[in-house]
């Protein structure tokens, strides 16, 4: 039976390293998400050797033994929520823009992990978690239904609190959802059923996999430099939707001079200008929608609705979280935008180079608009 769990945490280490290797080293710079499912390999991978070393030595004769069974059955309980709050964490980042809404879901999350860690503290004294035996034998305590109804509550609990999201949370994110609410459910009933079969944690490894697959895999789609989707997406996406017949707002724009930047503080700094810009874009729009870089400083949004008005708040949105970034000085310079939009009522007869060439047209009236009025300001 030791051998086949060995195999079994063998597999699942090597399938986590894979996804590790394969995950972009330079992701962070404009992903959230891959942070976090960065974390999220490595804390799975140390519960992975955790609960192998926990097997290993059991009923093994000796203090050392007994220590090692004692201390990495303590660290594993403590461990326990982890995973799944990380999860939680990077489904956050997936659905919710407001960071003040994600930092109270992640004082909740902290709060289970914390509650967790007390009943492992107070294990030392009471042995309510978990024993061990003089011949070295681990039993389980009743506090292992309690551990296991806190990640019950936490997760069903967070499904709660996406029903105002429904709308906007994509295909992907929901079969997500769906394979993490069942495999590690399911491993870990089968798991206390028969104690010895280790399925919690390789069950997590399967969750990693699905993540990379219909997640993390959509990076290979987009730019390089901004993390946003590409131009061919773009394309793609808005054929789709009016071959549909589907309602939404075309938003083009680019930075006010762009230029400037490059030549006063070099390309370097104008390649953080854009990737500013990009994170800007990507925190004022909703899952449904998306962002794409079109051609150096010049991005397009697609704004999934059957408002007239939603671009224009959209872009109300983007000039507050600019604005907000400006004032917090990051940048010895202001960052600004001009935009221009087009509406499709899922109706009219119309091409997507009719949609660019009206939004283009109105984005440089725009710009040409707020030149004057500057020039006048200065005059």
């Amino acid at each position: 039976m030791l051998i086949l769990q060995l195999v079994i945490y063998g597999y699942s280490l090597l399938a986590l390293l894979f996804l590790l290797l394969d995950s972009k080293t330079n992701r962070e710079l404009y992903s959230k998400t891959a942070y976090w499912f960065r974390i999220i390999i490595f804390v799975t991978m140390l519960v992975l050797v955790l609960e192998a070393i926990t097997f290993a030595v059991d009923q093994k004769a000796g203090v050392a033994m007994y220590w090692a069974g004692y201390l990495s059955n303590s660290l594993l309980f403590m461990l326990n929520l982890a995973p799944l709050s990380l999860w939680l964490v990077y489904l956050d980042e997936c659905i919710l823009t407001s960071d003040s809404e994600k930092k109270k879901k992640r004082t909740i999350y902290i709060a289970f992990n914390l509650a967790v860690v007390l009943i492992v503290i107070v294990n030392f004294f009471s042995g309510i978690l978990f024993t061990i035996s003089s011949d070295n034998r681990y039993e389980r305590g009743e506090a292992v239904v309690w551990i296991m109804s806190l990640n019950m509550v936490l997760f069903f609990g967070y499904l709660l609190t996406l029903l105002k999201y429904r709308k906007f949370i994509s295909g992907r994110i929901y079969e997500l959802i769906l394979t993490l609410g069942i495999l590690p459910i399911l491993g870990a009933t089968i798991q206390i059923l028969f104690y010895g079969t280790p399925l919690v944690w390789p069950m997590m490894a399967l969750v990693a996999l699905a993540a990379h697959i219909l997640v993390e895999k959509e990076e290979i789609r987009r730019d390089c430099l901004t993390g946003l989707l590409s131009r061919t997406q773009l394309e793609a996406r808005v054929r789709y939707i009016m071959d549909h017949h589907q309602p939404f707002s075309f938003i083009m724009l680019d930075i006010d001079r762009f230029k400037n930047i490059n030549d006063t503080y070099g390309h370097n700094e104008g390649d953080q200008a854009l990737c500013v810009i990009a994170n800007q874009l990507a925190k004022s729009i909703k899952q449904v929608d998306s962002a794409y870089r079109y051609a150096g400083d010049e991005f397009i949004l697609i704004i999934e609705s059957e408002d007239p008005d939603a671009a224009r708040k959209v872009i109300k949105r983007l000039e507050t979280n600019l604005q907000k970034y400006n004032k917090s000085k990051q940048k010895p310079y202001s960052l600004s935008f001009s935009a221009g939009t087009a509406y499709y009522d899922g109706k009219l007869d119309a091409g997507i180079v009719d949609l660019f060439t009206k939004a283009d047209e109105r984005m440089y009236q725009n710009k040409k608009i707020r030149y004057g009025q500057e020039s006048e300001k200065a005059d």
